[in-house]
C-alpha cells in the first residue's frame, strides 16, 4: 500500500504538472490501480491509451494499469513516475496536434464491443 500510494502520488503530480486532469484519471486501490484516457473533448479515447501504453513501453514500462506489490522498490516506483511524467508530455502534445501523428501504428480496439 505504501508503494501504490508513492506511485498513485507521483502519477497525479505528473498528471497536473501537464495540466492533464480532465484526460487522464487514476483510480483504484493503492495496489492495483487503473486508468482512463480521454481526447480533448473528455470522451474515452483507445487512441489515447494506444499512445499512453506505446510511449511507456518506449521507456522500459509495460503499463496497462498500474498494479504494484511488496517487491517493488522505491527505485521502481520511482523510474515508472519518470517514464509516466515523459509519457504524459507526449500525450499532452497529441492532445494540441492530435493522436495520430504520435502512434507507430493504429490504436487498439475494445476487447468487448456491441458488434464485431
Amino acid at each position: 500500500w505504501r508503494q501504490g500510494e508513492r506511485l498513485r502520488t507521483g502519477v497525479m503530480k505528473a498528471v497536473k504538472a501537464h495540466g492533464l486532469e480532465k484526460s487522464f484519471v487514476v483510480i483504484g486501490k493503492p495496489c492495483c490501480m487503473v486508468f482512463a484516457t480521454r481526447d480533448g473533448e473528455g470522451k474515452p479515447s483507445q487512441a489515447f491509451r494506444a499512445l499512453f501504453l506505446q510511449e511507456t513501453i518506449k521507456r522500459g514500462i509495460l503499463a496497462p494499469s498500474f498494479i504494484i506489490s511488496y517487491s517493488h522498490t522505491d527505485t521502481d516506483v520511482d523510474r515508472t513516475i519518470h517514464a509516466v511524467y515523459e509519457s504524459l508530455a507526449v500525450y499532452k502534445h497529441a492532445l494540441e496536434e492530435g493522436v495520430e501523428r504520435f502512434l507507430i501504428g493504429p490504436p487498439v480496439k475494445p476487447v468487448f464491443r456491441k458488434f464485431n
